[in-house]
């Protein structure tokens, strides 16, 4: 993968256009069709949400942050080439984004977009100006049909809403693979150990979408391994015990002993048990969180 100020152009390519958060089963299919046949596939990205340039009030949590987006496209087997969105770009003209971005500068020859493919100042360009603008210069543009789940498209937006609504396997079910948090396990109160249950603590990212808080039935990766780990983690700030903001998410591992602390984890959340809630003591949180790990383990062996 390369930004655009690295790039260099070698012989005509074909080229998938899109932001790609997620990189759910619409994203994949494009980047499939910009493949097919093809002998340099690229995928034409930005590192950074447009929306928190134009728009920031208004800019999204992502599901995918750039370097997980990055490596999800590129193991579809497009290189992908991205630049940051600024204030500059997003002063490009529909025609000087199609002629001295794509056509000069990634050689395209053949461009691949979704129907509602938007581009240039105040997203003035749609596939219709894609069309106009490469029918003269012999480029090619293949619009790929949406993809649907349960009768209606799949979308970066509606996948966010399933989230933040505590619908992890409908979110699941569209992006093809569970939403993940990432990151390196924190040093916290170390309360987990005195309720028999200790957990790997992970700060949610910045720019990262927040999912309704909860209780979930989770899967861990960890270091070194293929296969995840059962789990069950709390996302929120702990209201029993604190009011910790930002919040947290802190995973039980079943049947695991050491010491994770500086470690690299990618949590899944697999299933939401129930919200987040403050009880009247440790002892009544004890007893909550010993269910929620035996409703965990139970839907974790359950046949997909």
């Amino acid at each position: 993968m390369a930004s655009l100020e690295q790039f260099q152009a070698a012989g005509p390519s074909s080229v998938a256009l899109g932001f790609f958060d997620g990189f759910h089963l619409g994203h994949q299919a494009i980047v499939e069709a910009a493949c097919r046949g093809a002998e340099r596939p690229l995928v034409f990205t930005f590192h950074n949400h447009p929306a928190s340039v134009v728009s920031p009030q208004g800019a999204p949590g992502l599901l995918t942050l750039a370097d997980e987006r990055l490596a999800l496209l590129q193991a579809a087997g497009a290189e992908p080439v991205w630049c940051t969105f600024n204030r500059d770009f997003s002063q490009l003209s529909p025609d000087e984004f199609f002629v001295e971005l794509l056509v000069r500068r990634l050689g395209a020859r053949r461009l691949v977009s979704g129907a509602n493919y938007r581009f240039g100042h105040r997203a003035a360009g749609t596939v219709d100006t894609l069309r106009k603008l490469a029918g003269p210069l012999g480029v090619e543009v293949v619009t790929v049909p949406g993809v649907q789940h349960d009768g209606s498209l799949i979308s970066s937006t509606r996948i966010r809403a399933s989230l933040a609504e505590g619908r992890p396997r409908e979110a699941t079910a569209m992006q093809g693979r569970p939403f993940s948090v990432e990151g390196v396990v924190q040093t916290g109160a170390q309360r987990g150990r005195t309720l028999q249950f200790p957990t790997a603590n992970l700060a949610l990212p910045e720019g990262k979408l927040r999912p309704a808080f909860g209780v979930y039935a989770v899967e861990v990766l960890l270091p070194g391994e293929s296969q995840p780990r059962p789990g069950v983690a709390n996302l929120g700030v702990r209201p029993t015990v604190s009011q910790q903001s930002p919040p947290w998410l802190e995973t039980h591992l079943f049947d695991f002993e050491g010491d994770l602390y500086g470690q690299h984890l990618a949590v899944r959340l697999m299933e939401f048990l129930r919200p987040e809630r403050r009880f009247s003591g440790l002892d009544e949180l004890r007893g909550q969180i010993s269910q929620d790990a035996d409703a965990a383990r139970a839907l974790l062996q359950r046949p997909a």
